[in-house]
């Protein structure tokens, strides 16, 4: 089978030929093959290519950011920028801190005999900004596209840095307005939904949040954004 005849599917977008699929892939699997296999060889059809792919991996090379930003199509565009990840993507665009708040914390492990020790740390956040006509040139009416907006966080665990998308009204705390008002710690509690009204406490483990059910709690019928208030009351550990 000769598979530079096809066409490919790129996170949900399709038309891209093989060498260009395969750039995207690498870029977007590079730390570990088997995650390829899992989001992309979905079923036994595709164990051929899986092969073909396997065979050639360590001769593609990933795309750069240079090339996403010469890319014309704004969802093609938006492929290239998903596959090389947001960290990447901010730090070489030369992002805008609009924003960095610290707080202290306080909390409780347990040494090799068990033994309960109170520690303090710090944890950081930080609002950027990136000029949206960097990533997207124009908006479909032909407008310099809106600007985007990103939070910076790090593991207390791991130390390990994080960055996630936010929405304008989020990082500013409004949506079209000029009166802006950026802050960091109301931007990560936005990336936070829960459908419980009043937990007890919140944990975060990556993509997942825990809340502990209080005496108060009930059940909302959707989901809801934190605010900043409800984020420092009852966030107790992410990592």
């Amino acid at each position: 089978m000769n598979y530079a005849d096809y066409t490919y599917i790129v996170n949900g977008v399709s038309g891209f030929d093989l060498t260009t699929a395969l750039k995207l892939w690498k870029t977007k699997y590079a730390e570990d093959y088997r995650d390829f296999q899992k989001d992309v060889i979905t079923t036994d059809a595709l164990t051929d290519f899986d092969q073909f792919v396997q065979e050639c991996w360590n001769k593609i090379t990933p795309v750069t950011i240079q090339e996403a930003l010469r890319v014309e199509n704004t969802e093609e565009r938006r492929t290239y920028f998903d596959a090389i990840g947001i960290e990447k993507l901010f730090k070489s665009l030369e992002p805008k801190m609009l924003d960095r708040q610290v707080i202290k914390k306080k909390r409780t492990k347990w040494d090799d005999n068990n033994d309960p020790i109170e520690y303090e740390f710090e944890d950081v956040y930080e609002l950027y900004q990136i000029d949206g006509v960097k990533l997207f040139g124009k908006d479909r009416w032909g407008n310099p596209a809106n600007d985007v907006y990103a939070v910076r966080c790090w593991c207390t665990t791991t130390n390990r840095e994080y960055w996630l998308y936010v929405p304008r009204e989020a990082a500013l705390g409004n949506r079209w307005g000029n009166d802006v008002k950026p802050d960091a710690i109301r931007a990560i509690a936005w990336t936070i939904r829960l459908d419980v009204q009043d937990p007890e406490r919140i944990y975060r483990q990556g993509d997942i949040i825990v809340a502990k059910i209080g005496p108060n709690s009930t059940e909302n019928s959707f989901f809801k954004h934190l605010d900043k208030d409800q984020y420092l009351k009852l966030m107790y550990s992410e990592t």
